[in-house]
């Protein structure tokens, strides 16, 4: 489900890179959810519910000091396949050649979202395309002149859009002629999923909230992203602390270890390496200089009278591990009954 890991490691460092550019404070940027508590409104595909609607996504993004505005261009598009079958909006005229598709204007006072009625037929794509417009103002309003549909769809994710994005990137859907695939977004499913679980990391947000409101294949790939991300403390912590740095190259993702290998530090293939080797790798990953310091004190020579406290430093770390694995064990339960 998600791309190879390199693919991955390229996708992490440009969504550093949009989060060094947005600099957005953390713990501030909401979980937005498709909910009715998220988007109370009744919605009616006319212009007066796309206006409502940009207002409010737009005050979740955090940019409520700016002129956006929204503008339906031409009159709103009813079903048309005749059977009565198709309410989900799947059935319709084809998307042709010269077609009306989403932009983003600027105005002498701001911006202008401008869509086309067919775009109103879908809520899921139109919401992850108004996130993905609101991420490329954001970035725009932080010195980015032609922020790239893939930028801003990163910047969605950081904004708090993450669950619009991701659900927009596959959509399923049944029609007259059959069941389709398409998406809403210019990065696939695999590509968001990471991204997004980073976000959730780093916001410390409850990762069964949002899986909860995730269709099947996006929840598929949400949970490969999240369990890359539990492997990845250390790194998650560098991405929080200094997005520069990763994007420009300082630490890397490593490949995914079940939750007991995570807690028990097992699973490494490698041959033992000495004591410096392991702390000048562990530096380039990015991990913390406390943790250095340790494998760096693990090549000193012991003597003889520091026996005893060598022994009670094993049993306080064979007490750590115990610790950590009853910690481990109730939070995947927890998990499951999410």
């Amino acid at each position: 489900m998600l791309p190879e890991l390199p693919a991955l490691r390229t996708v992490a460092r440009k969504y550093a890179e949009v989060m060094a550019r947005l600099d957005l404070t953390r713990g501030e940027q909401p979980l937005v959810l498709p909910n009715g508590e998220w988007f109370p409104d009744t919605f009616r595909h006319d212009e007066e519910s796309l206006e409502r609607l940009v207002c409010r996504m737009q005050g979740y993004a955090g940019l409520e000091r700016l002129e956006i505005t929204s503008q339906l261009l031409g009159e709103p598009v009813g079903e048309t396949c005749g059977t009565g079958g198709c309410g989900s909006g799947a059935c319709g005229p084809a998307t042709a050649p010269g077609d009306l598709l989403p932009r983003l204007a600027r105005t002498a006072d701001g911006y202008r979202l401008e869509m086309p009625p067919a775009a109103l037929r879908h809520p899921i794509a139109l919401t992850a395309t108004l996130a993905r417009m609101l991420g490329a103002i954001a970035l725009h309003e932080k010195g980015d002149p032609n922020p790239l549909e893939a930028s801003a769809e990163l910047a969605a994710v950081a904004l708090g859009f993450g669950v619009l994005v991701l659900e927009g990137s596959y959509l399923y859907t049944k029609s007259c002629g059959g069941p389709s695939v398409g998406r809403a977004t210019v990065l696939s499913c695999g590509e968001l999923a990471l991204p997004f679980a980073l976000f959730l990391a780093i916001e410390d947000k409850r990762p069964g909230d949002a899986r909860a409101e995730l269709s099947t294949t996006q929840k598929a790939a949400f949970d490969e992203a999240w369990a890359l991300v539990q492997s990845n403390r250390a790194f998650v912590e560098r991405l929080s602390n200094d997005p520069s740095a990763v994007a420009s190259g300082a630490g890397e993702l490593r490949e995914a270890r079940s939750w007991l290998a995570r807690v028990l530090g097992i699973g490494n293939r490698r041959k033992q390496k000495d004591a410096a080797t392991a702390a000048l790798e562990a530096l380039e990953r990015g991990e913390s200089l406390d943790g250095i310091a340790e494998l760096l004190k693990t090549d000193t020579p012991q003597r003889a009278t520091d026996a005893p406290r060598a022994t009670r430093a094993r049993m306080t770390r064979d007490d750590d591990v115990a610790a950590l694995v009853d910690e481990a064990l109730a939070e995947l339960r927890a998990q499951r009954q999410i």
